[in-house]
Parts: structure tokens; C-alpha cells; sequence
């Protein structure tokens, strides 16, 4: 009898499959600038695959760990406390390409904005865990759980960074969801966000740019439509 794969074999296969195909992105994307650069194409190559082996290690030593482990209060909101101190002290450091969204300490750079994403996925299942039946209670389930999550888009939202944004937000609905709260909430909150969500895409000027030049690329077919004309043509002649 075949032996079933593990959900955790599932994943780290998936996982795999991912770095590869992001690995054949990079080098498509970068062979030529590395190339005028730096003398070799591989260079952003090598970079990124140093990065995916750490990072490969770093989730088998992950999956090794008793999760169990992860549902300590100390662990918790250590993990929250410092994500919020690194969204706050971008603030303080010079900006990089007119935005607050990185740490560079010598060759090392790190987006904290990132570290949201797993750090809001730990505190709403710690926080949830024990309050599933009681998901309808504003005051003692839903304002608490959603909290860290505003506080996060608020620093996110000012960096800028809309897209990291909105999928922390889409984590923080998608995880409510599956605590059991009811469909029609996360509805009030979708309605909810449109309006300041329209503010944000359409009174910033190169936001409104990209959702227009996503609409109709051939308006502007040099600059913002380029590459979606190119990706256009690449599959029109490309037999698909």
C-alpha cells in the first residue's frame, strides 16, 4: 500500500516548486543588467539562491519545531512587539526611492512590512483559539483580534506600501474566516474599505497611473503599458 504524503510534504514540495520557478524569473529578469553591471548574468542569480537555501532551512527547522511551542504569550507578543518597533523605525532612517520600507545594515536589507504577514497569522490563531464560539462579540473577540491588524496597515499604508497592505489585510480575513466568523462581516468590512481604498489608489498619482495603464496599456505605450503590451505580444506569438 502507496504511503500517504504528509500535508507538511505537500507543502515543503510546493514550496520547492515555487523557489524554483521565482529562481528562472529572477535570472529571466536580471541576466542582462547583471550582465552590464556586475560583468556576469548570474549574479542576482547567485544572490537569490543563496537567499532560498536559507530560507529552505529555515522552514525544515520550522516544521521540526512542536508548534505548541509557538502559543506562548512571551512568544506571541514579543514577535508582535518587535514587528511593530521595525515598522515604526523605518521612519527614522533615509528614505529609498522616496519610501520608508526598508533596513539596510551593510549588505543586509530587510522589509518589516514583511514580517507582518507571519507575525499577524500568529497572534489572530494564539488570540482565536479559544474564542471560535464566540465570534459575534465585537467588544471582547473582533476589536481585540483586528486591532494589531489596523495598527499594521496604519504604519504599512504611511511607508507606502498599499500592496503588502491590503494582503495583510486579506491574511487577517482569510484566518477570521476560518475561526468561523460569519461571511456577512467580513462583507461589512469589504464595504467598509472601498472608500478610503478608492482615496488611496486614485489620489495618489502613480497608483491611479498603473490601475489606468492596467486598463487600457496602449494609452500610455511606452511608459506604464510597456510591459504589459510585451507580455501581450510574447503570448500572441507565442502560440498560446
Amino acid at each position: 500500500m502507496a504511503k500517504r504524503v504528509s500535508a507538511d510534504g505537500w507543502m515543503f514540495t510546493v514550496t520547492l516548486m515555487l523557489v524554483f520557478v521565482g529562481l528562472v524569473m529572477v535570472f529571466s529578469a536580471s541576466a542582462v543588467m547583471a550582465k552590464e553591471r556586475y560583468g556576469s548574468g548570474y549574479t542576482f542569480l547567485i544572490r537569490q539562491l543563496i537567499w532560498a537555501v536559507a530560507g529552505i532551512v529555515a522552514m525544515v527547522v520550522a516544521m521540526r519545531l512542536d508548534y505548541r511551542r509557538y502559543k506562548h504569550p512571551a512568544v506571541v507578543f514579543s514577535v508582535l512587539g518587535i514587528t511593530t518597533l521595525l515598522l515604526i523605525s523605518v521612519f527614522f532612517l533615509d528614505r529609498a526611492h522616496n519610501t520608508h520600507r526598508w533596513i539596510h545594515w551593510g549588505g543586509f536589507s530587510l522589509q518589516p512590512s514583511e514580517l507582518a504577514k507571519p507575525a499577524l497569522i500568529l497572534f489572530l490563531a494564539y488570540f482565536l483559539e479559544n474564542r471560535m464560539r464566540s465570534m459575534d462579540d465585537w467588544r471582547n473577540t473582533l476589536i481585540p483580534a483586528v486591532l494589531p491588524t489596523v495598527v499594521f496597515l496604519g504604519l504599512i499604508v504611511l511607508q507606502p506600501d498599499l500592496g503588502t497592505a491590503i494582503a495583510c489585510a486579506a491574511i487577517t480575513a482569510c484566518v477570521l474566516f476560518a475561526a468561523g466568523l460569519q461571511i456577512k462581516y467580513l462583507g461589512y468590512g469589504l464595504l467598509a474599505s472601498l472608500l478610503p481604498l478608492y482615496f488611496l489608489i486614485f489620489h495618489v498619482a502613480y497608483r491611479r497611473a498603473r490601475i489606468l495603464a492596467f486598463l487600457d496599456p496602449y494609452s500610455d505605450p511606452q511608459g506604464r503599458g510597456f510591459h504589459i503590451i510585451q507580455s501581450l505580444i510574447a503570448v500572441s506569438t507565442g502560440g498560446l
